[in-house]
């Protein structure tokens, strides 16, 4: 039995009742799967990235303090029974969207390159660079970011890390494991440069920028009880909230920065104001044309 289909076999299992490592392993035995205890350990490990976000893996000793595992479902605020989930951004092909999630995380699992033979789409100004739409990519990591899913990567061709919504890879296919590259160093990597992002778009340039923003008090209250970047820092100032923080410029920024509208204003620095300018600019000159096309004015600076 291979692993994927071990850890869907856990995941049915834990969802419905308490195990201890002793009676999986019985049951794996019962299904003539031949599993050691490291192994299994293992796996359970791996099953935590297939849990919904509402579910989590609990460990407790039991009788005897043997140790206990099952899956539960999170409760929602004040375990209230009227609460909806609107459909604002929910994917319209959510089986699509659960095989091609499951596929990449598979790939993580393993540590398999993957070879994207067709590529769509501008998501996060990471593409823009491929003349040729066929290339290999390392996946580090699947990011859950703003309803959407993302993959997390390492390009040989471009020796650089790069981010993709997961719905612009429309063909790829495994490859096999590379002994070139070592993906534990690989993801730490990954990780100090996806803290220099806003979000998940690629940055203008590669430089790390003291960003100063001032809100209105109403809605810099509402603003600082989220995280946004882990840099992010508070203040009061003049009956208005100060929020710094010290990343790239990005689309995602400008964009973000743009979603507050009259109730911001950019203090610093002077390149995110001219960006911020730039895109209202274009914004006005865009409704006085008659043709739309598309554009990325965020493309890196040459």
């Amino acid at each position: 039995m291979k692993q994927i289909r071990r850890i869907k076999y856990l995941y049915d299992l834990l969802r419905n009742s308490k195990y201890t490592y002793e009676m999986l392993l019985e049951t794996f035995k019962k299904k003539r799967v031949t599993i050691g205890l490291r192994q299994l350990q293992r796996d359970i490990k791996d099953l935590e990235l297939f849990l919904d976000k509402d579910e989590r893996l609990v460990k407790n000793r039991g009788k005897d303090k043997i140790l206990e595992l099952e899956i539960k479902q999170q409760k929602t605020v004040n375990n209230l029974s009227f609460v909806e989930t609107s459909i604002f951004k929910t994917p319209i092909d959510k089986k699509s969207l659960e095989i091609k999630t499951a596929f990449f995380n598979e790939a993580i699992l393993k540590k398999l390159p993957i070879r994207i033979d067709k590529i769509s789409n501008d998501t996060t100004s990471f593409n823009a660079e491929f003349k040729d739409t066929s290339f290999t990519l390392f996946p580090l990591k699947i990011i859950y970011h703003n309803f959407d899913y993302y993959i997390g990567c390492y390009i040989p061709k471009t020796k650089k890390f790069e981010i993709f919504e997961i719905k612009q890879l429309v063909r790829y296919r495994t490859l096999r494991k590379s002994k070139q590259y070592d993906n534990d160093k690989l993801l730490m990597r990954y990780n100090s440069y996806a803290k220099t992002l806003f979000g998940v778009t690629k940055n203008i340039d590669n430089n790390i920028y003291k960003i100063k923003l001032q809100f209105s008090s109403i809605t810099g209250s509402y603003i600082e009880i989220f995280n946004w970047h882990h840099s992010q820092k508070f203040n009061k100032k003049d009956n208005t909230i100060i929020m710094t923080l010290e990343c790239g410029i990005n689309r995602e920024l400008v964009g973000w920065i743009s979603s507050w509208m009259y109730n911001v204003k950019i203090i610093e620095p002077p390149e995110l104001k001219a960006y911020y300018d730039k895109a209202i600019k274009e914004i006005r000159q865009i409704n006085k044309k008659d043709m739309l096309l598309y554009r990325n004015i965020f493309v890196e600076k040459q």
